[in-house]
């Protein structure tokens, strides 16, 4: 699919780089050889304060920085829509714009559902589509970064403002001042801004009040879902069902590593050790200099992506460890490319584009073959669900049945959250499941336990049978060593 059509998909009311809002419009340019966006106001002209919130993001990942600046646009089109309402086009009040900023998590989440008649309001008129509260985070953590950095600037310009008598330093302090019609600014309405505009700082107590009171995140909506992880015991059958020996490479490393998309496809030859059979996942930002990376364009080398994997270590679970090894030293015989110009392990095998690195080929199109797949071998998987249903899997299986030195079954919550890569273990927890029917084992357990003599166990007495159990295991623990000496 060209890149203009797949760019339309992912982005509705997308024309050639162009994303369309109500009042604004999300343009695409090449700043310095980076890729980035520029916001377009009602007027025809460029948003300044969406100019400076892009600009700080060019240390960020390619798709950090597109999603934030796509989150910025829609977020200031909502508020330009707000102003119209609640001010007929005037700047808005401090009380206003605060109310406004608080309603925008309820007008995301729940459209003319919400409680805010500021959020009922915009929602109406703009009909946006309900977001899930796992969308609804990552956009107001853009806003709340684009608000710490208009925070910032009220700060330099404060101290501007003190070196000049007439404040003309300050003079275009508003954040959106193609809101309404542009005029000369008099000194009292300069102090003002400085006071409520937003890019002059709307929230006086500045970002630790906007992210406690103004913007805060949306809890989940939703219970864990186990068909999010794909089955255990139909792995075998997607990976040997796949097309390619890249394919089944690709897709029994993601199914033994637990890893992201991203982080299998960016993977270098030189990061596997044969011997041993392991495999390292690095940071692209850990040797920004590889030969490798130098070998890409510079806009190649921004799709270079990493969601902040906290260790480069993998534990590859059988019976996908030895798929991968088999699979992947077909696919090196071949289907691989050995052409020296970038070590990538995955490479397209297409034509045209052969020996390219796969990680910039289009998600659609691997997602087409996944599901293609799935349906070959009779998985339905919930809605919206891809490879990463292979990620659940691996943390499900981890954290329940895997196989430990002491004879028990499920490596601790840490450990799972080590082996996944992450740094909260909340997000560890998102992933790896305690098995329902292991729970349920374990309760009729205690009850029997619990009811063993016709009567309820007292707490006393639950507490001298878990000695006892303890003494009982002590002692077989010494007799062992005991009996080894």
């Amino acid at each position: 699919m060209p890149f203009a059509g797949l760019r339309c998909m992912l982005f509705p009311r997308c024309i050639f780089g162009v994303r369309m809002f109500k009042h604004v419009s999300l343009r695409r340019r090449v700043v310095d050889g980076l890729s980035t966006w520029r916001l377009i106001g009602p007027d025809g002209q460029p948003v300044e304060a969406f100019d400076a919130f892009a600009a700080s993001l060019r240390t960020a990942a390619n798709l950090t920085r597109n999603a934030y600046c796509r989150h910025l646009a829609e977020f200031i089109d909502y508020l330009i829509e707000a102003t119209l309402i609640l001010g007929q086009g005037r700047q808005l009040t401090k009380l206003q714009l605060t109310e406004t900023l608080e309603a925008y998590g309820e007008y995301l989440q729940l459209g003319v559902d919400a409680s805010k008649p500021i959020a009922q309001a915009v929602a109406r008129s703009m009909h946006p589509t309900p977001n899930k509260a796992s969308s609804v985070t990552p956009k107001l953590a853009a806003v709340r970064r684009f608000l710490s950095l208009s925070e910032a600037v009220r700060k330099e310009m404060l101290g501007l403002a003190s070196l000049h008598k007439n404040n003309q330093a300050v003079a275009e302090a508003a954040l959106l001042p193609e809101i309404g019609a542009k005029r000369p600014l008099t000194p009292q309405e300069i102090r003002a801004l400085q006071a409520r505009s937003m890019i002059a700082g709307v929230v006086a107590g500045g970002p630790k009040f906007v992210n406690s009171v103004v913007l805060p995140d949306a809890g989940d909506d939703s219970p864990y879902d186990e068909s999010r992880a794909f089955p255990h015991e139909k792995v075998m059958e997607l990976i040997d069902a796949m097309p390619t020996n890249r394919d089944k490479s690709l897709y029994s490393f993601l199914a033994a590593a637990g890893c992201r998309t991203h982080e299998a496809l960016q993977a270098l030859v030189e990061d596997i050790d044969f011997r041993d059979g392991t495999i390292r996942l690095v940071d692209p930002a850990n040797r920004q200099w590889h030969p490798s990376y130098r070998a890409l364009s510079p806009e190649q080398r921004q799709q270079l992506a990493w969601k902040g994997r906290v260790t480069d270590l993998t534990l590859l679970i059988e019976p996908f460890a030895s798929a991968f090894f088999e699979s992947l030293k077909r696919y090196l015989d071949n289907e691989y490319l050995a052409h020296g110009r970038h070590n990538f392990l995955f490479q397209y095998l297409t034509e045209e584009q052969r020996g390219m690195p796969y990680f910039l080929s289009a998600a659609s199109s691997r997602l087409e073959i996944f599901h293609r797949t799935c349906r070959h071998i009779g998985v339905i998987l919930p809605p919206n669900t891809g490879p990463h249903s292979l990620r659940h899997m691996y943390g499900t299986y981890t954290l329940n049945y895997f196989p430990r030195a002491n004879g028990d079954f499920g490596l601790p919550v840490p450990m799972v959250q080590q082996l996944l890569g992450h740094a909260d273990i909340k997000q560890t927890l998102k992933y790896a499941k305690y098995d329902k029917d292991l729970m349920k084992l374990e309760l009729i357990n205690a009850n029997q336990t619990l009811f063993r003599h016709g009567m309820p166990l007292n707490i006393l007495e639950l507490k001298i049978l878990a000695l006892q159990t303890q003494l009982t295991r002590a002692q077989a623990q010494l007799a062992s060593q005991n009996g080894g000496q």
